[in-house]
């Protein structure tokens, strides 16, 4: 019998994210060829992994807020 009032208890809605946002992309490999200045080719490497890791840096943070307002839902309250 104790266990019959939380079985009545209505369920939560499943929850629905969207999709990830386009700047989570992941971001391509520079093209690099045989004979290239190496100049050129360190910074097209450099230039990728610095975008790369900025887009790490907004998922990070764009994760943090999901986070954060799921734990203010959970409380009742909203974000």
């Amino acid at each position: 019998m104790i266990c019959a009032g939380c079985a009545a208890a209505p369920k939560p809605a499943p929850v629905q994210l969207p999709d990830a946002p386009a700047w989570l992309a992941p971001v391509p490999a520079p093209a690099l060829k045989v004979g290239m200045d190496a100049r050129v080719a360190l910074a097209r490497t450099y230039t990728a992994l610095a975008l790369a890791n900025g887009r790490l840096d907004q998922g990070r943070q764009w994760y943090g807020e999901v986070q954060s307002s799921f734990e203010a839902n959970s409380r009742g309250r909203t974000p």
